[in-house]
């Protein structure tokens, strides 16, 4: 009988690095339990290297048993006892070519999982991304990105469609995705959409990923700034580590909504959500059982105050940021201080959920996640 290969695929902004860290840190408890989550191709917590060299032009006639860690990877899988192996990357959901992928067939039940995220939610958070890293630096607002981009990596039914053609409908499992509910139930969720119906006590790590955390609109809208005058970029990461704490610990986030950075009105979001509807729709028939999309525009909810917020920041919103970073490294620099020299580590990691899809008309190319792993990311 063969064994199961699962791909975890996305999509980005899907708190995919939180079920890979819950699963890393819990490979052996799931290994016993019949999963496998393999050490090769992976990077810190994620499988990214093994995306970004099938994606890497220079080894595009390269096989897949001699490319990269693929050779190390298909060993440790004859190897195990397990019937089950999971891959996990954001990177495989940008994956144009999969011919190399289809002759796993031959070898192992293929399944693909993937989360999709509503089209305004998924961009605000993935804008939010982009200004924060330091790969990227974001300097557009948000509108300008919408305008200037051609914002393909929310067509769902275009990317799923590739993965579809090459191992067949029946292989895929679409869901989707709530923030709304904790990190064990979207853990166990998971594991029960890959299989792993009886399963053991895992741990969830404690600390969550400041690089993921979401800054609020003035934070935001200072970083942006700074990319936009460009600042230099040494202390950048420093600067965007302390504004992750302070939202993170809640301790002044409230004085930092005055502009709009980084939201959509409402407009905005119904809008985003009509313009991929049609394929959301057809995304819907084909995977969730469903007869309409999934997203519905009338039911996009405004941002409190929006109309009220400022388009963009103003010496006094500068002023105020520039205060509470002060004030935070005068009151916790002995954390400060740690929790950057963590996070430049795990950075590195991370890189390739903020960096750009690979648009031949986004504004920086060499952040595409077909890039070199470089380091380190914000």
């Amino acid at each position: 009988m063969k064994k199961t290969l699962h791909f975890h695929i996305g999509s980005h902004k899907t708190a995919t690095t939180t079920l890979q860290n819950a699963v890393a840190a819990n490979e052996d408890l799931l290994a016993r339990a019949g999963l496998l989550y393999p050490k090769s191709g992976r990077y810190f917590t994620g499988h990214h290297p093994l995306a970004l060299q099938l994606r890497d032009p220079a080894l595009r006639h390269q096989p897949l048993d001699s490319l990269g860690d693929w050779p190390a990877l298909l060993r440790e899988i004859q190897a195990s006892p397990a019937d089950h192996i999971l891959l996990s990357s954001e990177n495989f959901e940008w994956l144009q070519d999969l011919s190399r992928l289809q002759g796993l067939s031959q070898h192992y039940r293929v399944r693909v999982l993937f989360y999709m995220r509503s089209p305004p939610d998924y961009l605000e958070s993935f804008y939010n991304q982009l200004v924060k890293d330091l790969k990227t630096r974001e300097s557009r607002s948000i509108e300008s990105y919408i305008c200037e981009h051609g914002l393909f990596f929310l067509d769902n039914d275009r990317l799923l469609r590739r993965w579809s053609e090459a191992f067949g409908a029946q292989a895929l499992q679409v869901r989707l995705y709530d923030r709304s509910g904790s990190s064990q139930t979207l853990l166990s969720q998971f594991l029960s959409a890959l299989g792993c119906h009886s399963q053991p006590q895992l741990v969830l790590p404690q600390q969550a990923a400041l690089q993921k955390v979401s800054l609020p609109p003035d934070a935001l809208e200072y970083l942006r700034l700074r990319n936009l005058y460009r600042a230099p970029s040494k202390g950048q990461h420093r600067i965007t580590m302390t504004l992750a704490q302070i939202a993170q610990a809640g301790t002044g986030a409230g004085a930092l909504q005055r502009t709009r950075a980084g939201l959509l009105s409402l407009a905005a979001q119904q809008n985003l959500i009509r313009r991929f509807a049609a394929g959301n729709r057809r995304v819907a028939r084909a995977y969730l059982g469903a007869d309409r999309a999934p997203f519905d525009p009338d039911q996009a909810q405004p941002h409190a105050h929006f109309d009220q917020r400022l388009p963009v920041g103003d010496d006094v919103m500068i002023s105020r940021v520039e205060a509470l970073l002060n004030r935070f490294a005068k009151t916790a620099p002995a954390a400060a201080d740690a929790a950057s020299s963590d996070q430049a580590k795990s950075d590195q990691a991370s890189s390739n959920t903020a960096a750009s899809p690979p648009d031949p008309t986004a504004r920086h190319p060499s952040a595409a996640p077909g890039a070199p792993l470089q380091s380190p990311t914000g």
